[in-house]
């Protein structure tokens, strides 16, 4: 049942109720992180001429953010329910292909950002088509950004699990400028807005920096995604080969004719319960549009920092939210240590008024200001007497107090001791070996485990979600693009239709719509990462070989086909090569073939003196050409067979069709018979009335 427009408000104000107090603290944290940690709150009567930001909470953002970047999470669909190993890794593929996208980085980066910041942020998953200058109708899925989601998204109430599979609604708030939202009103209605503009909601602002939150003209509409299940039924449809097809409701009702004209019938009908999540997009004026989305999942993926339930309400932070006290007093502490030495008299000589009378303006400027070569001083006074030479005394310096710099120190170590991990103890020489820089890596991980962890489950929601979307919008035979681990790309076809010989029926390769699968997530590291340290292994163990070592040639081929640059193409393919020779890879494409075998024929042609050698490098060489032949000809063979059940299917199709026409025509014939058989009993009735008649006639 659609929802109205009062629903959707009585839903949001239940979701907005709930943990506002937590979103407010989250709007703090992220205006103290990023723009100003001077509130008025705390500090604002504080008489202080310099204001300083002595940040260490920055770097200790910096460093988690970029241990989660060195650590990225390894999304893996397993195939369930039937579903072949070849399904899996077609959507393995197309997941790391999509991610790769600028606008889907952007999006985790920024949800990221935002989890470890104030402790929780989000994007959304929606589609578009893949190209919109040719008129392109296939779609790819996209990620989307949600700026300031602790502010912006509102959650069902009821949902508890962090990846909130378990709400049935969500609520997020975008900000329009007034001549955005008029453009957006007539596009999603067709009509142009006369009306006052109404904002669905105002977001939350931060309760320390309320200046920086201010009400503007800015009008704000949320996009209401609603999660409800109903009943779908399911048309199965049959041709004459055998093959079936599973439709929706929808989909048989737009396709009905398309399917009759191509001689497939209802063959069987059943009702399955599924979810349907709809997108109603909303201003305080009502509903301006209204859609379904593919997929059985609300397309909004939420990333935490810390989280916990506390008396039923939900409470999530980030690194800021316990640092921001020992930050507040460091940044106050030096900043009273500036006042001191900027306010404080400088240190001047003390002098009597007879020693400098008459040079008074010598001793006006100091510092850089005085360009006397220089300074004259009396040796007497008016009545003859010896003056001292030189200043009497010096003004006193301004004194620090000493528990100022012990509580600098001490705040320093408080912000430390929340925000950075800083250097293991276990560190006594980093210069040793590895150990050092292994356990201090460790502590770091440490320090980021729990974001790791809570980035894991949001990354695996996105699979989850990625893999439901994926079933509806590849409903057609279409060219998809697999990245590979490695960073490589290679091309699939999902959808296709191939005839299957043995049944001379037609089947699909890669239905993505019966592909089913878990999703799993784990934290490893890069690619790069991993060659990095293979490589480094490698260089030990070659290291560690005499030359002479056959197995030193092998690992050294190895490592110079790892080795990254433009420049080092040549070197790669060629140490490639050296280890298909020699055994250690196989050859995987054709050229790779091809010099095996003219490598062996080279090896044989060197080997002609020992019989016993050429001959078995005669046999390997036959046996080689033979097993190629034998694929030549498999291959020529299933061509035939194709070609054959093709023809076979077609002389099929005419024969059905000729069968149909004769059977017309015998009907026809049938028919005409029983018109003419009909007409002659009508004459030969009204032959017998007539005589009849007759024999009446004359009996009277």
């Amino acid at each position: 049942m659609p929802l109205d427009h009062e629903k959707i408000l009585e839903l949001h104000d239940k979701a907005y109720s709930r943990g506002q107090v937590t979103r407010e603290r989250g709007a703090d944290d992220l205006v103290f992180y990023w723009v100003t940690q001077w509130d008025d709150n705390l500090l604002g009567e504080s008489q202080l001429q310099y204001r300083g930001e002595f940040n260490i909470i920055r770097k200790a953002g910096r460093q988690i953010m970029s241990d989660l970047n060195t650590n990225p999470i390894q999304v893996d669909f397993n195939p369930v329910d039937g579903t072949n190993g070849d399904g899996a890794d077609i959507i393995d593929g197309m997941y790391r292909n999509d991610m790769r996208n600028n606008r889907s980085q952007e999006a985790k980066d920024n949800a990221l950002m935002e989890a470890v910041v104030c402790g929780v942020g989000a994007w959304e998953l929606t589609t578009e088509y893949k190209s919109k200058r040719n008129g392109d109708t296939e779609q790819v899925i996209r990620r989307v950004p949600i700026y300031e989601a602790n502010n912006n998204v509102f959650w069902d109430p009821n949902a508890k699990l962090m990846d909130k599979s378990d709400a049935k609604y969500v609520s997020c708030l975008t900000r329009y400028s007034m001549d955005g939202y008029r453009e957006l009103y007539e596009e999603l209605t067709g009509e142009e807005h006369e009306g006052a503009e109404a904002s669905f909601a105002n977001p939350e602002i931060s309760y320390s920096f309320p200046w920086l939150g201010g009400q503007d003209e800015s009008v704000y509409v949320a996009r209401f995604f609603y999660r409800t299940k109903v009943k779908v039924t399911i048309t199965v449809v049959q041709d004459m080969y055998g093959q079936t097809q599973e439709l929706e409701d929808d989909d048989f009702k737009s396709k009905e004719d398309e399917l009759i004209d191509g001689g497939w019938y209802v063959a069987a009908s059943k009702s399955i319960e599924r979810h349907v999540v709809t997108m109603y997009i909303v201003s305080g004026e009502g509903i301006l549009s209204e859609q379904v989305l593919p997929g059985e999942y609300i397309p909004i993926v939420p990333d935490y920092g810390e989280r916990a339930f506390i008396e039923g309400e939900e409470h999530y932070e980030g690194i800021t939210r316990l640092a921001k006290d020992p930050q507040r007093l460091r940044n106050f502490q030096l900043s009273y240590l500036s006042d001191i030495v900027s306010r404080s008299p400088r240190n001047k000589p003390i002098f009597y008024p007879e020693q400098i009378q008459g040079f008074e303006y010598m001793y006006e400027e100091s510092g850089a200001e005085n360009n006397y070569p220089y300074l004259l001083q009396n040796m007497t006074d008016a009545n003859g007497n010896q003056l001292t030479v030189g200043p009497v005394g010096q003004m006193p310096e301004q004194p620090v107090p000493q528990s100022l710099m012990l509580a600098i120190q001490e705040s320093r170590i408080a912000v430390e001791d929340v925000a950075n991990p800083g250097l293991p103890q276990d560190v006594i020489d980093v210069n040793t070996s590895g150990k050092a820089v292994n356990a201090m890596q460790h502590r770091l991980d440490m320090q980021s485990y729990v974001y790791q962890k809570n980035h894991k489950t949001a990354m695996r929601r996105d699979g989850e979600i990625y893999a439901s979307m994926a079933r509806d919008i590849y409903d057609t035979p279409r060219e998809v693009i697999l990245a590979q681990v490695d960073g490589s790309s290679k091309k699939a076809i999902v959808n296709e239709q191939v005839m299957n010989p043995s049944t001379l029926q037609m089947t699909t390769l890669n239905d993505m719509k019966s592909m089913v699968f878990d999703v799993y997530a784990d934290i490893g590291p890069q690619f790069e990462s991993v060659k990095a340290k293979n490589r480094e292994e490698l260089k030990e163990l070659i290291n560690g070989l005499p030359p002479g070592d056959p197995s030193r040639n092998i690992m050294l081929m190895e490592y110079l086909s790892m080795v990254d640059g433009i420049a080092f193409k040549d070197i790669r393919e060629y140490a490639n090569k050296q280890l298909i020779m020699l055994g250690v890879r196989q050859p995987e494409t054709e050229e790779e073939m091809q010099m095996l075998m003219q490598m062996q024929q080279a090896q044989a042609s060197q080997q002609q003196g020992d019989p016993a050698m050429m001959m078995a490098a005669q046999a390997e060489m036959v046996k080689a050409q033979a097993d190629m032949q034998g694929q030549q000809n498999k291959q020529f063979q299933l061509q035939l067979e194709a070609e054959k059940v093709r023809q076979s299917a077609d002389k099929n199709s005419i024969d059905f069709i000729t069968s149909q026409a004769d059977i017309e025509k015998k009907r026809s014939e049938t028919l005409k018979n029983m018109a003419q058989t009909e007409q002659i009993s009508s004459q030969t009735v009204s032959q017998q009335m007539q005589n009849v008649s007759f024999l009446r006639g004359n009996a009277r």
